[in-house]
Parts: C-alpha cells; sequence; structure tokens
C-alpha cells in the first residue's frame, strides 16, 4: 500500500491500487491473526523447518476445518 506524500493528493491510481490490495489484505490478515490468536502460530515450537512446516500445516488444517463447521452451522441453522 503507498501513503499520500505529505502536501500533495493521492493520484487516483494509487487509491484504486491501495482499495484492491486492502480487499486482499483483510481476508489474509484476519486468517493469519487468528492463528497467532486461536492456534499459537505466533511462536514455533520445534526447531527444525521441516517440524515448524508440519505444524503450521497441521493448524491451518485445523483453522479451514473449525471454518468450514461454522459456515455449514449457519447454513443449516434457520
Amino acid at each position: 500500500m503507498r501513503k499520500k506524500p505529505k502536501g500533495k493528493p493521492m493520484s487516483r491510481w494509487n487509491k484504486v491500487r491501495n482499495k484492491a490490495i486492502s480487499k486482499r489484505r483483510f481476508v489474509v490478515e484476519r486468517t493469519f491473526g487468528t492463528l497467532k490468536r486461536t492456534y499459537g502460530l505466533a511462536r514455533a515450537r520445534y526447531i527444525s523447518l521441516e517440524k515448524v512446516a508440519n505444524e503450521v500445516n497441521l493448524k491451518a488444517i485445523a483453522y479451514n476445518l473449525t471454518r468450514a463447521a461454522n459456515i455449514y452451522k449457519d447454513l443449516i441453522t434457520p
């Protein structure tokens, strides 16, 4: 994202670009925030890269399953 230059208006291109980035960034940041807050992704439990990658993948799977269950629950509840 681009900041507005001091004393100058932001160009139309930068406004459009920032809006497009913001839409995608919101989804990604919310997901990583949940993973860090709820699933403890802020700290790695292991030292080796392979084990850390496995931990991240398992936590992402758990996040996706929880999210799918919540979406399904909302669909079947009147």
